[in-house]
């Protein structure tokens, strides 16, 4: 069987490590017209931003015709900024610009060089023409993986929170991974899936906010989801604080939370940093269907995680020596109590 790893495309948290480690504060809003989008503010200025990534240089005319059709201000994420481009953003105040490879930023017509050096080898290369994050067909894998019983394309599409006619695509895509049968459709071999889903899976998009907290990893967990519920924000722990609850190995090191909007952390004790030093990553996440496998994944926990093959993904992705072992110990958890 031959797996795809997805190629790394930047994003706009690549973005916000960025303006952080060039001394901004930046939090995430939620619009329900123009999706998720940035506050950014700096020597106590405040702007609502729109972010347009590009996984290749763009010219001057693209970014004008980007401000035209937009309300607020607009900041441009590409891997390597064209002279024309930042020359456009020192000229329009309302034009930002972040130049990954670089690490160059313009805004307010300014052009500063971060002072901090920003994880970004992926940004090295641009991708041009990636498709759209297939989100349905992995969320029916999750489905394939959290339960092995035979189900019917309509149960499907109810625990993913997809169309019927994408349960369709996406069992055509898994031909080989599933089987129908008259009882509805289930994995052949669950444990390939597994390893199918850990290797595509890109992660969840959105937006990534980074924090550091000094608490222990669970109370900072804790304390957002308390926040959450008071200012009626949806939030799902994940990574370390979520594997704590459904197979506890390792002590958690950092906190994982996906939220529907964002909410003022700095009010909680937090303070503002980038992933390196960061205790506590706060996702917005463009990938809807991990509300709905949350959801449908009835799990004993004493606070709202996120399915457990999410959780082991976002495990993975904190590393630490014995994380291998913490995401198997989920995956056969998973894979035990999934069976048929």
């Amino acid at each position: 069987m031959r797996i795809t790893v997805p190629a790394s495309t930047i994003s706009e948290s690549d973005a916000v490590d960025l303006l952080i480690a060039a001394g901004f504060d930046v939090s995430v809003r939620s619009d329900q017209r123009r999706g998720v989008g940035l506050l950014v503010s700096r020597d106590g200025e405040t702007a609502a931003v729109q972010v347009k990534l590009r996984q290749k240089t763009i010219y001057e005319w693209d970014a004008l015709h980007l401000l035209e059709n937009a309300h607020e201000r607009v900041l441009v994420v590409v891997p390597v900024a064209s002279r024309g481009l930042i020359d456009a953003a020192k000229r329009n105040r309302r034009l930002g610009v972040v130049s990954l490879r670089d690490r160059l930023l313009v805004w307010d017509r300014e052009e500063i060089h971060s002072p901090d050096a920003i994880v970004a080898a992926h940004a090295s290369e641009a991708v041009p023409g990636r498709r759209r994050n297939p989100w349905g067909r992995w969320a029916i894998m999750r489905a394939y993986l959290l339960d092995g019983e035979p189900r019917s394309q309509v149960e499907l599409a109810k625990e993913t929170g997809v169309t019927q006619s994408a349960v369709s695509k996406s069992n055509s895509a898994l031909d080989g991974l599933i089987v129908r049968s008259a009882s509805g459709w289930s994995a052949t071999d669950r444990l390939a899936l597994w390893e199918r889903f850990m290797a595509e899976y890109a992660g969840p998009g959105g937006i990534t906010t980074h924090w550091y907290g000094l608490d222990a990893v669970t109370d900072q967990s804790n304390a957002v989801v308390a926040a959450g519920a008071s200012a009626g924000v949806q939030v799902l722990v994940s990574g370390d604080s979520a594997a704590d609850q459904l197979a506890p190995w390792r002590v958690p090191t950092r906190a994982v939370i996906y939220a529907t909007s964002g909410i003022a952390l700095s009010m909680l004790g937090f303070a503002q940093t980038t992933k390196a030093h960061a205790t506590l990553a706060f996702t917005v996440p463009a990938d809807q269907t991990i509300w709905a496998t949350a959801a449908s994944c009835s799990q004993r926990t004493t606070t709202p995680t996120v399915d457990p093959v999410i959780a082991a993904w976002d495990v993975r992705q904190t590393g630490g020596a014995d994380a291998d072992e913490a995401v198997q110990r989920i995956r056969d958890l998973v894979l035990a109590r999934g069976a048929s």
